[in-house]
């Protein structure tokens, strides 16, 4: 969107970029796995009821038929208000897994929700708005079914911030074949903020510490690299991320109190104990230099 005040058009046009982003997304993921690919994963099995341990596929099938949808209803817009719809791009998708897949779907939905709630206020047409945000509602139905397929709490937040496009375009363009995609970039700024605080376990916090976790994302619009950084409690319990731990623009990292397997998006704190108090506490949050770059209390 070009200028500080965008037209209709404009606007419609960077909505319809990302639509194609997500169902080229979806796309490929179908067109390389079978529903018993998907129904026999791991992910697949979080549900105990067979219903919904046997619809993952289908839902799937669900959510890219409505960024088609999504992007044929833009496309045709555009096109009666006398626009030129933007056309898709090559992409390119960083997963090897069922689990990284579900992980990356969250983080895209999570984008395309705040993109809509960062753009809608810009649009000057009344039908237009409307359509505009019966999409974004369908974006955020999809991304509260990938937060949980992601181990996360659907809607952890009672508010949550919309991004700009100048916040948006980094984390895109980080799928766009051959684009440049180097996180050293000097025209940005990484920015380390809390997604999701789970304090309070369900029922008692030392028998499922996996339930406590924080989620951590970079807001910024340039990589951060998280090697040497600490997380630490009001009491001094302190968690150090290990060399080569980075987030690109939009990623997210959780970290469990728990025990397990370390991914690129989930990392664990190996504890005994809870760490997070149910009432109060404090999260510091230090670099490799030890400043304080992030803080935040509870209640």
């Amino acid at each position: 969107m070009d200028g500080p005040d965008p037209s209709d058009v404009d606007v419609l046009n960077y909505a319809l970029g990302l639509e194609h982003l997500e169902a080229a997304f979806y796309n490929e993921f179908l067109a390389n796995h079978t529903e018993g690919d998907v129904e026999g994963s791991a992910v697949a099995n979080y549900f105990a009821r067979p219903t919904l341990q046997y619809s993952v596929y289908q839902q799937i099938e669900d959510v890219r038929d409505h960024e088609e949808a999504h992007v044929a209803a833009l496309t045709e817009t555009i096109e009666k208000l006398g626009g030129t719809p933007v056309e898709p791009a090559d992409y390119e998708f960083p997963y090897d897994s069922m689990e990284e897949f579900v992980a990356l779907a969250d983080r895209i939905e999570a984008v395309g929700v705040s993109a809509y709630a960062g753009a809608a206020p810009m649009i000057d047409n009344e039908d237009v708005l409307s359509a505009a945000l019966s999409i974004h509602s369908v974006e955020a139905n999809h991304a509260t079914y990938f937060q949980l397929l992601h181990l996360q709490r659907p809607a952890p937040n009672a508010f949550d911030p919309a991004r700009s496009e100048d916040q948006v375009g980094p984390i895109a363009k980080q799928f766009v074949a051959g684009a440049d995609g180097d996180e050293s970039d000097d025209a940005g700024e990484g920015e380390l903020s809390v997604a999701g605080l789970s304090a309070d376990a369900d029922g008692t916090d030392a028998n499922d510490l996996n339930d406590e976790y924080v989620t951590y994302e970079n807001t910024g619009d340039a990589g951060l690299d998280l090697s040497g950084w600490t997380v630490t409690d009001s009491s001094g319990t302190t968690y150090t991320f290990p060399d080569g731990v980075s987030l690109t623009p939009g990623a997210q990292v959780t970290l469990y109190t728990g025990s397990g397997t370390d991914t690129a998006t989930e990392r664990y704190w190996g504890r005994a104990n809870e760490v997070w108090n149910d009432g109060a506490d404090t999260m510091t949050v230090r670099d490799a230099s030890g400043t304080v770059v992030l803080q935040r209390s509870y209640p």
